[in-house]
């Protein structure tokens, strides 16, 4: 298979390893395979331990690399301990001859990683309400230096005119954070609808002061 740069994959060894009760094993990559590109996590096998060797190899080079049953990627190093040991291993992974995963520590990490979940989950809904209070901050100044101008500009007019052009630029602003709010999605059920209420609102006060004024 070829290992592209970035790339991890678990490699299961062929030898299956039955320690006695006073020696550890230890998994190191091979020289030539560091000089390549490998970069190798694999656990220290402790006395008694009974398993097939399971390592990850990651590509950390900037090309990609050919791994194959024929070529040889990792070598075990072999210590004694002094003495045999008081309890040989007896963990989770003993008798792993086929990979397991996590183990019987699935449910404890599973519930480590929900809570990761939630509370990126959560950080994503504050980044959310950020963008859109900026957006609608924004909104709003816009409409006060819209609303400065057009007064500025009507100055003179019938104040009927005046204030339909106000209530206009209102409904025209409120319709926007409305946009936003339609986009964004807040929690809030006021803030989905405030914003399509006022524009309603300004709207047919313009309307309704431009046809009876």
């Amino acid at each position: 298979m070829e290992l592209n740069p970035g790339d991890s994959v678990f490699v299961a060894s062929k030898e299956v390893l039955n320690l006695p009760s006073d020696m550890t094993a230890q998994v190191l990559l091979r020289n030539s395979r560091i000089r390549q590109g490998l970069s190798l996590d694999a656990p220290l096998y402790f006395p008694g331990h009974h398993t097939r060797v399971f390592y990850r190899v990651t590509n950390v080079s900037a090309d990609s690399i050919a791994l194959d049953a024929g070529r040889g990627i990792a070598q075990l190093v072999f210590e004694p301990v002094a003495g045999a040991v008081d309890a040989p291993y007896e963990g989770a992974f003993s008798d792993e001859l086929d990979y397991r995963g996590l183990g019987r520590y699935q449910n404890v990490y599973a519930a480590d990683m929900h809570r990761i979940a939630d509370k990126a989950e959560e950080i994503k809904g504050i980044e959310k309400r950020m963008y859109g209070n900026v957006l609608a901050l924004m909104a709003i100044f816009a409409a006060i230096f819209t609303l400065v101008n057009v007064n500025v500009q009507t100055a003179g007019w019938e104040l009927a005119k005046i204030i339909t052009m106000n209530l206009a630029t209102v409904g025209s602003f409120a319709f926007l954070v409305g946009l936003i709010t339609v986009v964004l999605k807040p929690q809030e059920r006021w803030q989905k609808i405030l914003p399509w209420v006022l524009a309603a609102l300004a709207f047919a006060s313009a309307i309704a002061v431009a046809v009876l004024v």
